[in-house]
């Protein structure tokens, strides 16, 4: 999909302009703004603090070096999204995950704030590890949605693909979701 023109004013495109000149200042502030957003995407995508904090650096390490390419046909935001979903999507660093024991092989635990906050837990980690499962670009669609609140037209923009396709991926990937999480349901773990 074609970028059109920013449709209205990108106070973002003063910074990345001075960036791209090479004004180190400038390149902080946007950090500074867009730091925790690019950090929680990755985090979303990978699952992983540590590896999400790496990925966000490569992110803005991108941002800097090809801060002349920036051209004003989207908005800095937009823009920049692509750089981080083309990040996480390339992602390499796959870790195994650690087997954990079920939350029901476990040793009872007497004090019911602490089961309850264990059992909040291990849900939290069914989910995370269902996500996990699904393919990369449906994955990063339904992060970018529900978890970022990105329309589907900004997603469209941000992964270069169709508004049709956006709304197949966050189709399916919710039909995914469901499908993999339905045995849980029904054994009462979720």
């Amino acid at each position: 999909m074609a970028d059109g023109p920013a449709t209205r004013f990108d106070p973002d495109a003063e910074l990345i302009a001075a960036v791209a000149a090479g004004d180190a200042e400038a390149f902080e502030n946007l950090v500074r703004k867009y730091e925790r957003p690019v950090l929680n995407t990755a985090y979303r995508y990978v699952g992983d603090r540590t590896a999400a904090e790496d990925l966000a650096q490569e992110i803005f390490l991108k941002v800097w070096r090809r801060a002349n390419s920036f051209k004003g046909k989207s908005s800095f935001s937009t823009w920049l999204y692509r750089i981080a979903v083309n990040q996480c999507l390339n992602f390499r660093g796959k870790r195994r995950r650690k087997r954990t024991e079920r939350l029901d092989e476990a040793a009872p635990d007497p004090r019911p704030a602490l089961t309850e906050r264990l059992e909040a837990e291990a849900k939290s980690r069914l989910v995370r590890e269902a996500m996990a499962g699904l393919p990369a670009k449906q994955r990063m669609a339904l992060v970018l949605s529900k978890f970022e609140g990105h329309s589907y037209k900004e997603i469209a923009q941000v992964m270069g693909v169709s508004l049709s396709s956006v709304e197949s991926l966050i189709f399916r990937a919710k039909r995914n979701l469901k499908e993999a999480l339905l045995p849980l349901r029904e054994r009462g773990d979720l």
